[in-house]
């Protein structure tokens, strides 16, 4: 579970935040109100992030059981992703002002 949560950081930070796609975000964000609430909310980019990586190592079944430990895995790396975000942004702007070329 741990590694399922840190992964599912790491593919948040990497589609949300990677210099490499800021380019796309932000073109993306003037393309409607879904792209500009899901590029602009780590909260959400945290949730849908882990329900892919959850349904991704799980085996699907339809039950509530699996429902509930879906959900649940979600709302954890949602409120992760939130907490790292508000914790790292601030380093990692920082860090993209100070030695990246892209700008």
């Amino acid at each position: 579970m741990l590694f399922q949560m840190l992964l599912t950081l790491s593919i948040r930070f990497f589609l949300f935040d990677f210099v490499l796609f800021k380019g796309l975000r932000n073109y993306l964000k003037t393309k409607g109100y879904f792209f500009r609430k899901l590029l602009s909310c780590p909260f959400c980019q945290g949730f849908w992030s882990g329900l892919g990586v959850f349904l991704s190592n799980n085996l699907i079944s339809h039950n509530l059981n699996f429902l509930l430990a879906m959900l649940s895995f979600g709302f954890v790396t949602a409120y992760l992703s939130m907490m790292t975000t508000a914790i790292f942004y601030p380093l990692i702007d920082k860090y993209e002002k100070n030695y990246s070329t892209f700008k």
